[in-house]
């Protein structure tokens, strides 16, 4: 099975961005690889209780991690 491509991938994660991006937990969307494929991973800053996440968009499988606030580091 070959999997979703680049362009799939992408059109995904800007979906993701554009669906989030109004939501203060949101952090960032990226891509990412799990077993051998490429998926989109979001980053919240906290993971939204009320939000039904998706896990998959197509073909393209969604991650969802809990990173905290990102903040620039000191000088």
């Amino acid at each position: 099975m070959a999997g979703p491509t680049i362009d799939e991938i992408r059109d995904v994660k800007a979906a993701i961005v554009r669906q989030f991006q109004d939501n203060p937990a949101f952090a960032s969307a990226g891509i990412g690889e799990r077993n051998g494929r490429l998926i989109v991973r979001v980053n919240w800053r906290t993971l939204p209780s009320d939000l039904q996440l998706p896990k998959r968009i197509g073909e393209v499988e969604i991650s969802h991690h809990e990173v905290g606030t990102i903040r620039h580091q000191a000088e």
